[in-house]
Parts: structure tokens; sequence; C-alpha cells
């Protein structure tokens, strides 16, 4: 994919996401708006606010929204959620304090003993959202597959929750952040720029470029190797396909499991040709218990990882370990160790 019809699809993306800020498009392609008091969730659907937004609670099976729901401070309305891992339970009190009505897929007689007001759950299961609206409860429905969508929902839910303040400060805190990355990138001759590509959980499955990891790479200065993957899906491209790209440096997922480990390809002789692997240039996204890769707010710590890793002349490892501290303390009001986290940076 050509880099100008690349900047094209990157700008009607941005204009459906527009859409979901402002209406709806319907079967006649008519733009409806909600009315004041009302939302359009990431499915599209035109929600009602409640009269009191303050008193509105929440449960969740979907890991993706717990980085939201904490951004907007409103982990103290949880009553139960699904976390991507415990880290989440003990860097908030009042997450650790939630029960849990299923991972993934509801449980729907627990999530009627608990009865929020609220259920938020991904986009694509309309029979979840059936399910649950029939035991009256509100269901709002999260899209985060891009930047634009990270906005767009920090909105929504900060105008549901009576959060729009705390909305407004994140986005302005996030755009911040990668006008900031956008500065230092643009330091870099072209010529000095490297390729690169971010793999997931088993080798020869790559994150596909209409991906936000792969938005990542390009954000930090790389140019991503990709042209495969128009619906933001991790894509099965197979060993061979990634041999033809020739990466300059290859990043791992972390979140999800690897089924390999960076040492493993390195070690591997029919990996041997691959640039990033003659050049020892394959590394994890940190971190063992915090993913910085996960669409949400952390993703411009992977963002921030990936320019220090490809560029540690533009950017020092300084700079990125006090772009870390500011994040979880932007978030939790705390910093974390290193080895709690579980990472390292390279010199």
């Amino acid at each position: 994919m050509n880099k100008s019809f690349r900047r094209y699809r990157n700008i009607a993306l941005l204009l459906v996401a527009v859409l979901i800020l402002t209406g709806c498009v319907g079967k006649d392609n008519t733009v409806t708006k909600p009315d004041s008091g009302q939302v359009i969730d990431g499915a599209g659907v035109i929600k009602n606010i409640p009269d009191d937004p303050a008193s509105a609670t929440i449960a969740s099976v979907y890991a993706v929204s717990v980085p939201l729901i904490v951004a907007l401070d409103l982990s103290d309305r949880v009553l139960a959620v699904n976390v991507k891992s415990k880290f989440w339970t003990d860097a908030d009190e009042d997450l650790a304090r939630a029960g849990t009505v299923g991972r993934g897929i509801v449980d729907l007689e627990a999530l009627a003993t608990y009865a929020p007001t609220t259920f938020i759950h991904r986009s694509n299961d309309p029979e979840t959202v059936d399910a649950v609206e029939k035991l009256g409860i509100d269901v709002l429905c999260i899209t985060v597959e891009n930047i634009e969508d990270i906005r767009a929902m920090l909105t929504m839910l900060g105008d549901y929750f009576g959060a729009e303040d705390r909305a407004e400060e994140v986005i302005g805190w996030i755009d911040g952040k990668f006008s900031m990355i956008r500065e230092i990138v643009n330091q870099i001759p072209q010529d000095e720029r490297v390729s690169a590509m971010l793999m997931g959980g088993q080798k020869g499955r790559v994150a596909g470029d209409d991906m936000l990891q792969s938005w990542m790479i390009e954000q930090a200065g790389g140019n991503c190797v990709v042209d495969q993957g128009k619906d933001h899906r991790w894509i099965d491209v197979g060993i061979e396909t990634v041999f033809d790209w020739n990466p300059e440096y290859i990043f791992c997922t972390s979140s999800t499991a690897l089924d390999y480990t960076p040492e493993e390809l390195l070690n591997d002789p029919t990996w041997s040709a691959v640039q990033a692997i003659i050049d020892e240039n394959i590394f994890t996204i940190p971190a063992r218990i915090d993913s910085w890769d996960m669409p949400g707010i952390s993703c411009i710590l992977g963002t921030l990882f990936m320019l220090h890793t490809m560029y540690p002349d533009y950017y020092s490892v300084e700079e990125l370990q006090s772009e870390i501290d500011e994040y979880y303390m932007f978030m939790f009001g705390k910093t974390f160790d290193i080895e709690y986290l579980g990472y390292s940076l390279e010199e």
C-alpha cells in the first residue's frame, strides 16, 4: 500500500470517527444527531444519558474498557469488571474491591445480582447486548481500534458518566504527547528512518497495517512494512512473507502470550537472514504485567518505547523513563518500580 493511499484512507477513518461523535449514518445516508442528553456509543447507537450521571454504576467483561474507566476516574463506579492483568487491581483499590461477571463472556446471573446501571461491552457482540438489555441494564458499546476511536470513546464515556472535564483533560494530554513525538520524529532525517513491524502471539502473525500497533510504528518514525489487513485485526501472513518484508526492527506484542521468544528467533537459523535478527533488533513491547501496545492510553508509552529503541540518539532512555513515570502518575497518582512492572530499557 503506498503512502498516498494510506493517507487518504486515514482521512476517511477520521471522518468516520467524527460521525460517531456527531451523529449516526442511516440507511438513506442521512446523519442523525443525538439530542441534548444523548450520546452515540461505539456501535453507532444513540443512548440516553442517565438523569443523574454521577450515580451510574458500571460492570464489564471487556478488559479493554478498564484503561478508559481508570483514565476517566470512574473506578469507584465499578461493581464488577474483567482486568487484563493483576496489575490493574494492584494499582487501583476500587478495581480490587470490584467483583466479576465473567471474562469476555458475561455471566448473566451474576450480572443480575450486581445490578449495575450500565454494562460496557465490545461493539461486535449484539447477542450479549440484547441479553443484557433484557435485564433492564443499559449497554454502552465501545470500539477502540485506533487513536480516533480512543478519543471518541473517552468523549462518549465522559459525557455519559458526567466526566466531561476529565475526558477533555485526558484527550488533551494524549494529543500533547503525540505532538511531542512528532516534533522529535521530524528531527530524524529520512535516510536514517528504519523499517519495522509488530508481530503477534505466533510467528508470522502480524498487526495489520490498519491496526493501532502499526500506526504506533509510523508515529515513532518507523516505516511499517506490513501492507495487508484493512479491518483492524491480526493477520497470519506466514514466516516467508516476513522474510520477504525483511524488517530492520521487529517488535513483539505484550497484549497476548507469545508462543516464541525473541531469544529463540535470534538463535533460529531459519530466521538468520532477516535484518532485524542479523542486527539483534527484536524486542518485546513492555511491560511484563502492563501492556503498552493494547488499545488505550498506554499506547503513548508503546510509541515512546519504539521511538527510543529505533532512534536512541534522538530520544534517550532518561527521557523515556521520565515519560513512563509521568504516565503512571497521570493515570494512578503514583509511579511503579521497573522491576515490579517488568521491563528494561536499552542505553
